[in-house]
Parts: structure tokens; sequence; C-alpha cells
């Protein structure tokens, strides 16, 4: 007897091939026979007739590590049928905090925190640049020393060692973005020493992006490493199109042999801080604490006024507000906006809500085409993301927290018809599963995890907004993680299947 048989559903089975009708056949959380009209007994039956089966989604870039021990479920991300997500981006990792005696010292540790708990979906995690330089130098804008490095190395290979997939790098965050390409480069070899991958949130995504491109490649070329250029866009309009360049570059890296991927999520606001976004690196050699005092002083706040405005203008109404912890009656406003109710000038307002957040207020940047974004959905070697942690009690994010998966399928495959639903399906699925080397994931496929979705090609879509960020999305039938039905109707119902999975090696 089984304990699940998926009957008369259209299979996509990840690889990009067409789609067929089969039966599935579930038992001991693995795909056990793949055939027409299997009859067999089983403990639970899914009548998929005119619905979508397909293996469960990958999130090629995620922040879910970020909170998994206060928030194991991943309702968000469940909910949008992924079972299995990539985290530690960004250069932005738990582990190691040499810094802080509440938290983890190594990665391993960390590892060893996590590897028996249950979670609402996979998670299997890099290690942070930016965690490594801080645990060592702080928020220093230096060079580090020879025994720095010597010490970075050595978190780095015990983080190898004990799980991590291998290194990203935040290189718009601090102190991440005070790394020279000399110290990527030498991070990386030790990465390259385990077949490792190394991830880029590059170091310019606007005016000089195919500066910060060209540099990440001068890194994968002198290591040899493979690669993925996190979220690849181009933001602001003065800089929209220039994605095409850009991904003519990394396609003729891949000519040259290199293994080079970039990943995407289907929206044109980006989301991050407000204090990285309106402060120039230059300006940010500091922690939270000290910005707050350095905003403090008007001359301070004229000189970073006058560099923003000659980098990208002088309005902020491209900015909306989604989490401070200061002022949260501001949520859900763009700066513009909140400026005007309390009287201000936008970036005055702007500064007083980085100092009553204590440098942590969270926005969305409405800074990008379109165009642009389908141009990156449509390269063949882009994955698809949410570049989203989980909300844990926040009442504003990015919807894509909710919607990245089911707006690709509706909005990007079903009706603008970017790519082809096959297509679609394996860059969810079997491209960063064969990326990130996670065996027996990403296909519908005799032996594989039973991490399966099945969904209404016809009616799936995102239903989360900027508003209304916390809506479920409509048209996904059923997840299945670990051969257990853990979402039906797109409510999760409460099964912790998914656990932490350390890189083999």
């Amino acid at each position: 007897m089984y304990d699940l048989i998926i009957k008369n559903g259209t299979v996509i089975d990840g690889t990009g091939l067409p789609a067929y009708n089969c039966d599935i056949a579930v038992s001991g959380g693995k795909i056990v026979k793949i055939a027409k009209n299997i009859s067999d007994e089983s403990k639970e039956f899914i009548d998929a007739h005119g619905l979508t089966v397909t293996p469960g989604f990958i999130d090629s870039h995620s922040h879910s590590d970020s909170a998994m021990f206060d928030y194991p479920d991943m309702i968000e991300k469940i909910e949008q049928g992924i079972t299995t997500s990539i985290g530690g981006q960004c250069g932005i990792t738990l582990a190691p905090n040499n810094k802080d005696d509440d938290v983890f010292k190594t990665f391993g540790s960390m590892v060893n925190a996590v590897k028996n708990m249950p979670f609402g979906s996979n998670i299997k995690s890099f290690v942070g640049h930016s965690a490594l330089r801080k645990s060592v130098i702080g928020y220093e804008n230096r060079k580090p020393s020879e025994s720095e490095m010597d010490e970075m190395k050595a978190l780095l290979r015990e983080a190898m060692e004990n799980g991590a997939i291998g290194l990203s790098f935040g290189l718009t965050y601090t102190p991440s973005c005070y790394a020279d390409t000399k110290e990527l480069i030498e991070l990386t070899k030790v990465v390259k020493e385990y077949n490792g991958i190394v991830s880029a949130h590059i170091r310019n995504e606007g005016f000089e992006l195919i500066e910060a491109v060209e540099e990440f490649l001068t890194v994968i070329k002198e290591t040899g490493i493979k690669a993925v250029f996190s979220h690849h866009k181009s933001m602001y309009r003065l800089n929209w199109g220039k994605v095409k360049k850009s991904l003519g570059m990394i396609k003729d890296a891949v000519e040259e042999g290199y293994d080079i991927y970039c990943d995407v999520y289907p929206y044109e606001a980006s989301s991050t801080g407000l204090t990285p976004t309106l402060i120039a690196k230059e300006l940010r050699a500091l922690d939270n604490s000290e910005i707050v005092k350095m905003l403090s002083d008007v001359d301070m706040r004229d000189k970073i006024k006058e560099i923003y405005i000659d980098r990208y203008g002088e309005s902020l109404n491209n900015l909306l507000l989604t989490r401070c912890k200061g002022y949260p009656e501001y949520e859900g406003m763009r700066i513009d906006e909140i400026a005007k109710l309390r009287g201000q000038n936008d970036f005055d307002a702007a500064f007083d809500i980085i100092t009553g957040s204590g440098a942590t207020a969270q926005i969305c940047n409405f800074c990008m085409s379109e165009e642009d974004v389908e141009y990156v959905l449509k390269y063949e070697r882009s994955m698809i993301c949410t570049d989203a942690s989980v909300a844990k009690n926040a009442k504003m994010y990015h919807p894509r927290l909710r919607g990245s998966f089911p707006r690709f399928l509706g909005r990007y495959v079903r009706e603008k018809k970017v790519v082809s639903i096959e297509e679609a399906i394996r860059k969810c699925t079997s491209m960063p599963a064969s990326v990130y080397e996670l065996d027996f994931k990403g296909k519908i496929s005799e032996g594989f995890d039973a991490d399966i979705c099945i969904f209404d090609a016809e009616r799936i879509i995102d239903k989360a907004d900027y508003v209304n960020c916390s809506n479920r999305c409509e048209g996904l039938n059923y997840v299945i993680l670990g051969g257990e039905i853990v979402v039906k109707n797109a409510i999760y119902n409460g099964k912790k299947k998914g656990s932490f999975i350390p890189a083999n090696r």
C-alpha cells in the first residue's frame, strides 16, 4: 500500500521536457512509481484532473535562515509552493559571529543547533562574507592585515567543512562593501578548495552596474568558481536597459567555459534598508548607533543629501516604507507622503525615520523596469527567487515574500508568455537543484524526494501587493513535502516536514 497516489494530473517534471499525463505514487517520502492508471491501494488519494503537477519550488535566493529559530514554520514560503530555500545570501548569516556572546561563534555551532529542528520548508545555506568580516575586523573600512585574512579564511574553512554551500558576498552592505577585489579573490580560492559556490549581491546595480559585473567576473575567472549573480537587475530609470549588456557579459563568460547563473524576482521594486539606500557607503563605516549619532549633525545631513541628489535626483517618491519600529504609523507610505504629513522635505523626513528606527528601517524601492525584469526572466540560466526572509509579526513587507512564484507563473508565464511553462518550471526546480547540489530534489522522477506542487495553471496568481502584502496566492491546490500534504488550497496545515540540509563534502 502506498502512502499517497496523485491521479490524473498533467505532470511537468522539471527537466524542461513537454508535459504528460500520468499518476504518481508516493511512499516513505519518495516518488516510487510514475505510470498511467495506477490502481494500487493507498492511504491517501489526490485527484489532480485538470491540474498541473510539478516538483516543489526551490527559492534560489532567500533569507529564511535569518529567522529560522524564531519562525520555523516559514508559512509565507510553503504557502506559495516553496519546499526548499537557499539562504545565507548577500553576505548576511547568523554565523560566524565572534563579537557577540549570545550568538554562534562558528557556522558549525549554528548547524549543530538546527540539524534536528523541523521546519515548514527545507533550508540550505551559504556562509556570509559580512559575517566573516564582522567577526574579524568589525565595521572598519580598511583592508585586512595578513593575520586577519588568515583568520577569515579559517572561519570560512570551518563553515565549508560544516555544511555551508559556499560564500555569499553583499557588496553594497557594510562591512562586505569595504573589501577590495583582491580580498574577494583570496576568500573565493578557499571556497574553490571545497568545490563550493559563491553568490554575489554585486557592488552596484545602477550607474556602475557594468563595472560591478566586470569585478565579479574577474573573481570568477581568477578562481574558476561556480557562481551566481544575485537578483540581477538594473536600478534607476537612466540605467534601464543595461541588463542587456550585463547579461551579454555573463553569457560570454559562460561560452568561455565558466559555470555562471543568476537569480531574479518578478517585481519592479527591490527591498532593502533605508540606510544603505540613502547613505553612501563611504559614509557608512559605522554601526547603527553611530549612524544615528551622525545624523544629528546638520552638516552631515546636508552632505548625505548632496551626494544622493548628485547620483539619483531630488525626490524620494520611489521609496515605500515597509518596516520601522520607531514610526510604525508610517508603514505602507512613501517617503514623500511622510514628509508632507510631517511638514518636512523628503530628506529630513527620511533622516528622522532612520534615527527613529535605530537605522533599521526597511523600504521597497521602485527602481526597475518591467522590460528589464522580463529580459532577465528569459535568460536560460536565470532562476526564480523571493530574496525574502519570513514575516514573523511584520505588518508590511515586500509582496515577493508571498507571491514570487505564483506571480512568475501567472503574470509572466500564462499571461505574458515570457517563457513556456515547462521552461518556467525548470527555472523553479531542476536548475536550482542542480546548481545547489540538492540531491534527489527538483524533478518528478522515481527515487526522488516527494516534494511536489499541484496547481491550476489557468488560475495560479499572486494576490499580495504593496498594501495587502499578506494575501495568499490563488490557484495553488496542494503542496507535498517529504511525502506528506502540508498545504491545501494555499493554506498551511502546520506540519513541519522540512529540515536544514548541510552541504555534503
